[in-house]
């Protein structure tokens, strides 16, 4: 009998491959570029002494620069722009080390041959390994992602914004939630476009009475869907909402009417009554789940816990592709991702305390939203302690999900 092997031994075995492979170029490539540019070359002292390309050349001294071989593979030329290094530098490099500059891009052409799918697996494999590759890969994936889904859609936005503030319910038993969204350089690509500005998930189970959650406006209203618009911080004239159920969704719609309005900022506040326990009943809290349904150059979410609430509490956030409810899913606690779990990467930063901590670099008035908002809220001398996430081509319709990592007392 023929043992299988597993799928962990076999990458363990490809990533050995392209490790070596990475280091034989390395041995390589580097005593070419010395002999051109000299001991510490330059993108441009390279380019200008041989004619080289200059976006070759910036990647060819990245790629011989690099702090490990697996990051020399992911940043290093295709064999075809190797080979032109070696035939433009064989008039400065002796013989010798042109002809193992060509053996190992030869080693590496066979390689990328007998890999299903070519570089891209390659990638695939390193970005595993490499935080290098990870990033780079994935912020080329997400700026064509956010390219291709606006013109799908037929909209997008510079940058998309909520803040949302955690504090304790009227009633003491459970938490409310007070949540500004903002949309600014909001545009329309093709005038009939229908806009979403704003969807809410209401579960029918939920019992009518004092701790049922409910959506209010700023004020407590439910009925005018205009009126969790903030005419004071967003363009004039505002436009005209519809309101569309189905089932348990209900969706703040912009009409894709070519003679309506577009505006161009557009800020909105909801309160969420009674939408958590204020005893958590497991190790890991959801708090919030966020479609985003207009492609943006930037979101930055942030979350504010007032003080009383959740203490030793640390947040989580996680990307899910959409299904039914993903944002009740529970997250794993062996730290195994979920099959629907999409891979994007990651950083909350934690806010310094005071008004000072909801300012946004590039979005104007920002800190006086926040403000005005929880003064309107009976909440401008509550102290809260807050985390951010920012993320630069976020990708479209996949769910992000805060919660809370609640340590057991």
């Amino acid at each position: 009998m023929t043992p299988i092997l597993s799928g962990e031994v076999v990458r363990d075995g490809l990533i050995q491959q392209i490790e070596a492979t990475g280091a034989d170029l390395r041995r390589t490539i580097a005593p070419v570029l010395e002999a051109v540019a000299g001991p510490r070359p330059r993108p441009t002292r390279l380019a200008r002494a041989i004619g080289l390309d200059k976006s070759l050349a910036s990647r060819l001294v990245r790629a011989a620069s690099s702090t490990s071989d697996l990051d020399l593979m992911h940043l290093v030329p295709s064999p075809g722009g190797l080979r032109i290094l070696a035939d433009l530098a064989a008039r400065y490099a002796d013989p010798t080390s042109i002809e193992n500059l060509r053996a190992s891009t030869e080693r590496f052409e066979e390689l990328l041959d007998k890999m299903p799918g070519g570089r891209a697996s390659i990638d695939a494999q390193i970005s595993e390994s490499s935080d290098v590759a990870l990033l780079r890969r994935e912020h080329i994936a997400k700026q064509a992602s956010f390219k291709a889904m606006s013109f799908l859609l037929g909209h997008f936005c510079d940058v998309v914004t909520t803040t949302l503030f955690l504090v304790p319910s009227r009633n003491g038993r459970r938490v409310d939630g007070i949540e500004i969204q903002r949309r600014i350089g909001l545009r329309r690509m093709r005038p009939s476009t229908p806009l979403v500005l704003m969807s809410l998930w209401g579960d029918p189970e939920d019992a009518v009475d004092e701790n049922a959650i409910a959506i209010e406006t700023l004020e407590g209203g439910r009925g005018n869907p205009a009126a969790f618009l903030l005419p004071e911080f967003s363009s004039q004239p505002l436009p005209r909402l519809d309101v569309m159920h189905e089932r348990e969704m209900t969706a703040l719609v912009l009409a894709g009417d070519p003679s309506l309005h577009t505006p161009s900022q557009l800020t909105s506040v909801l309160r969420i009554r009674n939408g958590w326990p204020i005893t958590p009943e497991s190790p890991v809290q959801s708090l919030r789940g966020y479609v985003l349904h207009t492609p943006c150059r930037q979101v930055v979410r942030d979350v504010y816990l007032a003080e009383s609430l959740y203490p030793d509490a640390t947040p989580r956030v996680s990307f899910m592709l959409p299904g039914p409810r993903p944002s009740m899913r529970p997250q794993r606690e062996d730290g195994r991702r979920h099959y629907s779990e999409v891979d994007l990467a990651r950083s909350i930063e934690q806010r310094p305390p005071g008004p000072q901590a909801y300012n946004i670099p590039g979005v104007v008035n920002h800190s006086a939203v926040v403000r005005y908002v929880l003064e309107r809220a009976g909440h401008s001398s509550t102290a809260f302690r807050g985390w951010r996430l920012a993320m630069t081509y976020p990708v479209s319709l996949i769910e992000m999900i805060w919660a809370l990592s609640i340590p057991p007392r």
